[in-house]
């Protein structure tokens, strides 16, 4: 809930935003990682009623520890290794694909016609884990094999498809 709240400001040092539905009186806490003490600290210890809570953990930090986590996972996600293939595949029904599949209709060069409608081609882009990517359509199957990456560099080539 508090993801969007936390802004990084350099290592061990954030900004929590606050927020008055969850009890927050000030509009921003800084929250810091103490390499000495080993614990984590807030600014909202300073205040009339974080003296209680001094030994405990703020919401704020709380915040922290789940966007470093959080990032931790996205970064774990986007260097993750997985394979990519691009085909023109003509498909008059529905497409699937043993991974991730984004697709789009290409129209033809002189605009669209019939033949368009009758057999359609797509301009597809699959991503998956196996080396061996299948695009099936209707009764036909397409074999493509993968070209291993980075899930970053998959993403930029769904990015590039649809422009």
């Amino acid at each position: 809930m508090r993801l969007g709240d936390v802004e990084e400001v350099r290592e061990n040092l954030y900004v929590v935003y606050g927020r008055r539905e969850l009890g927050d009186w000030k509009q921003m806490y800084q929250v810091w990682y103490s390499e000495r003490e080993g614990r984590w600290y807030c600014t909202c210890f300073t205040s009339a009623f974080g003296f209680r809570r001094r030994k405990e953990i703020c919401t704020h930090i709380a915040a922290v520890m789940l966007y470093r986590r959080y990032r931790r996972a996205l970064q774990r996600l986007e260097d993750r290794r997985v394979y990519v293939a691009e085909a023109d595949v003509e498909c008059g029904g529905r497409l699937e694909a043993n991974g991730e599949l984004h697709a789009r209709p290409l129209t033809p060069r002189g605009g669209v016609d019939l033949t368009f409608f009758i057999s359609p081609r797509y301009r597809v882009v699959v991503i998956s884990d196996t080396r061996r990517i299948a695009i099936r359509c209707g009764g036909r199957v397409y074999e493509a094999e993968g070209e291993e990456v980075p899930m970053a560099v998959a993403r930029v080539l769904v990015e590039r498809l649809y422009e």
